[in-house]
Parts: C-alpha cells; structure tokens; sequence
C-alpha cells in the first residue's frame, strides 16, 4: 500500500494540445501539480524529473533513473513498456500501464487482411489510371476470407479482439500463447501453448498475426526459419513491435515471394524528434507491391487515448490518495 502523500503530486506530463488544461487532457478527481515540459524522443530531460512524484511517458533510461529522486510512479499511457529499461527504476518505484487498443488495432487487423487478399490498393491504383487489368475478366478470381484460417501469435487483449472479428468472417482461428488458457471465451479458437504451438500457427494459417509483447523472449521470434513455416500464398499482420520479426528475413521472405504479402504497423527505425524523417527500416520495404505499411498508428484512436488517459488519471488519484495502483507491472517495478 502506497503512503498517502501529503501535498499535491508533481506530475511530469508532455504539453497538452492548445486549449485545453491538463487535468482536463488527464481527467484527475485529486489535485495535482502539472509540471509540462517538451519530450525530446519521447522522453524529458532528466533534469526536469528531479522533484517528480510521477512520470507519464513511454520511456525511461538510466539518466533519468539517476535524476528521479523522489520518483514514486512511471505511468504509460501505452500498452508497450519495452523502451522502460528496469534497471533504471529507481526503487520504490511503480510501473503501470493502460491499454485499451485492442479494438481499433483488431479494426486494423481485418481491414488490412481484406485490403491484402483482395489486392484492394492495386486494383483501385491500376483501375483509376485507366487500367483493367483487374476486371475479373482478365484478371481471374479474387480470393475471400470466408472459410480461411487466421492465426493468431499472442493470445492477450490484441489477440482475443481480433479472433472475435476474425470468426464473424466465419474464419478458422487458431492462436498460439505462452501458457495454458482454461478460459478461453470464444470456443471456436483452437488453441495451442508451448514450443510447437508457434509453428503449427505458421503451418496451418492463412494470415498470421503478430500480437505478442516486445520482450527478451520475443526478441527476434519470428526468424527465417519461422518465415519458411508459413505458405506461399500466407500474409503476415504485424501491429505489435519490429523486433519482434527478424527485419532481413522479413524483408527477404517478402522481396523474394517466399510468402504473399504482409502489413506492417510497427518498425524498425522511428524519428526521435518532431522534424525527421527516417525510412522505418534499413531494407526497403517501401519499394515491394505485397505490403501495407502504416506509421504506427492501428491504435491510434481518440477512442484509445481518451480510454488511457483515464486509467492514468485513475492510477494519480489512487496514489494520491494511498491506494493501490491497477495494471502494475510486476515484472519491472521496483517496490
């Protein structure tokens, strides 16, 4: 149980938009301290967190953590916490975050499986430049998601979310998670947990979706030699993290036709302040026909943001007032 503190909490938060007042952008109940400050990639200098009581923000490093001394929380209004480095926590420090992205994300997902097997954004380019060429009756037949399989790696929020989408397409679904659900509400996914679980997804699937967390296990988990599982004609859907994906053998399986195609929401390579603009990968992936690439933004709704906002809000005011905080990560808190 937290101490209640005794006057009110620094928060560091980035700018609000214009308009707007922080505990209206951060919908407290208690009073707060806002302390706004730009973030330079994502972070603020660490200077500015020396006093701080909380921290909102997705990043966290080992100069920051030297420089919070009277750091009680890190809040991230994300669901992802790979750019939070545990050792930099300083103890008696709490990591939370919110999620609340799955379904926007799971919108994504089925709207860019469509785009994909229908070659939606080829068609509509060729067709609107005088092309015919895919009128069926000279392209051929198109292909349906009725009766296909989605697989599914990462059976959490995203995961779920999207197998619910997945069989009112009237789909197979079959997924794949680190450990075993006994509860598993949609009963017409077939799931499978331990180390041939990923494989069989790759096998037997028509799409696969990445959805698993950025984490050491993860890192890199899906290789070429996971790549060369998945058949010919499959699309790979990738809304959780780069580096999830070995970026040269994604790069390779796709320029080289090993599988049909991919989307791909998350990267290898971002920009790190409000002006550059970096190619997303060393490969250029830009340059392929079989890929829908986003900037990062499948659960980038007003919807997610106002939804985070208040569980964040929520986890000020319990600190505030000495209650326990929701959606602790255990595993890189430090209290």
């Amino acid at each position: 149980m937290p101490e209640k503190p005794t006057r009110p909490l620094k928060v560091v938060i980035p700018p609000v938009p214009a308009g707007l007042r922080a505990n209206e952008w951060w919908p407290v109940t208690t009073d707060v301290d806002w302390i706004e400050t730009p973030y330079l990639d994502n972070k603020p200098h660490p200077d500015i967190i020396a006093d701080a009581d909380v921290y909102i923000g997705t990043d966290f490093n080992k100069e920051m953590g030297k420089a919070a001394t009277n750091l009680k929380a890190i809040l991230i209004a994300a669901a992802g916490y790979d750019r939070i480095d545990p050792a930099a926590v300083p103890e008696g420090v709490v990591v939370a975050n919110a999620y609340h992205h799955e379904a926007p994300i799971a919108e994504w997902v089925m709207a860019v499986a469509v785009a994909l097997d229908h070659e939606l954004f080829a068609s509509e380019k060729s067709f609107r430049n005088g092309d015919w060429s895919y009128w069926p009756a000279r392209h051929g037949s198109f292909r349906e998601l009725f009766g296909r399989t989605f697989g599914i790696i990462g059976f959490g929020a995203i995961g779920k979310r999207v197998a619910k989408l997945a069989t009112a397409y009237d789909m197979n679904v079959i997924a794949a998670g680190r450990k075993p659900q006994t509860e598993i509400e949609n009963t017409n996914v077939e799931y499978h947990y331990g180390d041939a679980a990923i494989d069989r997804v790759l096998i037997h699937s028509d799409f696969v979706l990445i959805s698993t967390p950025l984490i050491d296990s993860t890192h890199g988990l899906i290789g070429k030699r996971e790549l060369d599982l998945m058949n010919n004609n499959a699309y790979l859907i990738n809304p959780a993290r780069g580096h999830i994906i070995d970026e040269k053998a994604l790069y390779e399986a796709l320029a080289q036709q090993h599988i049909a195609g991919a989307a791909i929401d998350t990267w290898y390579d971002y920009p790190v302040s409000d002006h550059d603009v970096p190619r997303p990968s060393k490969y250029p992936f830009w340059k392929l026909d079989n890929v829908i690439m986003t900037p990062h933004h499948s659960g980038a709704t007003f919807g997610t943001r106002d939804r985070r906002a208040e569980t964040i809000a929520m986890n000020i005011d319990r600190l505030t007032r000495g209650k326990p905080l929701i959606n602790v990560l255990d595993d890189i808190s430090n209290n």
